[in-house]
């Protein structure tokens, strides 16, 4: 499988504790992946690293077969950029931004900047500055989009935005991404934009990847399960490293974040186990079980 990203050990310290401490991802050519994880966990540092604006104290980073630091430069010509907390000058048009990085990419074209515009309904004489923060993320959107970038880097990009705006501008992300092939790694705290956006996630938990794969897959092998057993719960130990959320005198409430399906068929071949009740389980719940698993060591 060819990948936009590949990160091996990658280590990023701005003092005594590495904020990014051994990450592992690879980003599938192709896919939408969001990043997700708490608020300072380093969600932004590793995009900026994977920009070429930050240089890893360790570790192997390929962006686009390029190390991002070393070759940021031509890195730059191949990716897109968003992060709708960067500050502009009050003075700024949306399209004197188009203006400024037209140089910086080869392939920048003003006429896809113009037909991106219309359908993303951003105003090229508006102020950056004078946006509204759902309007200037969809405005570097488009200066992002312009150049048909390989591989799409994106900060929070979407938290401004209404119902109405997210489902407009969603539809013709996805449909542009598709026609053009290209890759997009976004950090995210809304699930609801997992939901609608990505096919695969990769979840930030102290300085590593916890999580990460195919969105489907992953949601499909991690399991709760209601289980009764037929003798005092205390000392059962379930299956398959599976993890007890809730404990009662002879039941309990299980999750499983990996081989689901072969806890089940564990439990039900329990002596111990009078009945086993699989539970509804949505990405909030995966998440949440991924979050309270211990970090190994």
């Amino acid at each position: 499988m060819n990948h936009s990203i590949e990160v091996r050990g990658a280590v990023v310290g701005f003092g005594a504790q590495p904020v990014l401490a051994g990450v592992d991802l690879d980003v599938p050519t192709g896919s939408l992946t969001a990043l997700l994880g708490k608020n300072g966990v380093g969600k932004t540092t590793l995009l900026r690293t994977l920009g070429g604006e930050l240089r890893a104290d360790a570790g192997e980073l390929r962006v686009l077969g390029l190390d991002p630091w070393r070759e940021r430069r031509a890195l730059a010509r191949s990716i897109g950029w968003v992060d709708e907390r960067a500050e502009w000058p009050r003075w700024m048009r949306v399209e004197e931004h188009w203006r400024l990085l037209a140089p910086f990419h080869p392939t920048w074209d003003a006429a896809e900047a113009r037909r991106l515009a219309r359908q993303f309904d951003v105003e090229p004489r508006a102020k950056l500055a004078e946006l509204s923060r759902g309007e200037r993320a969809v405005a570097l959107l488009v200066a992002a989009l312009a150049h048909r970038p390989k591989l799409l880097l994106l900060d929070e990009p979407f938290g401004g935005l209404d119902v109405l705006a997210r489902r407009r501008v969603f539809s013709a992300l996805v449909e542009h991404l598709a026609r053009a092939g290209t890759s997009a790694l976004f950090a995210t705290h809304s699930l609801a934009d997992v939901e609608r956006l990505a096919d695969r996630i990769a979840l930030l938990v102290d300085g590593r990847v916890r999580l990460a794969g195919e969105l489907e897959p992953l949601r499909a092998d991690a399991r709760r399960f209601a289980v009764e057993l037929g003798t005092p719960a205390a000392d059962w130990t379930p299956p398959l490293e599976a993890r007890i959320e809730r404990r009662g005198e002879r039941d309990v409430v299980l999750c499983a974040l990996s081989r689901g399906a072969d806890v089940e068929a564990a439990l039900v071949h329990d002596p111990r186990v009078a009945r086993v009740e699989p539970l509804a389980r949505d990405l909030e719940d995966l998440l949440a079980a991924a979050l309270a698993e211990e970090p190994s060591r």
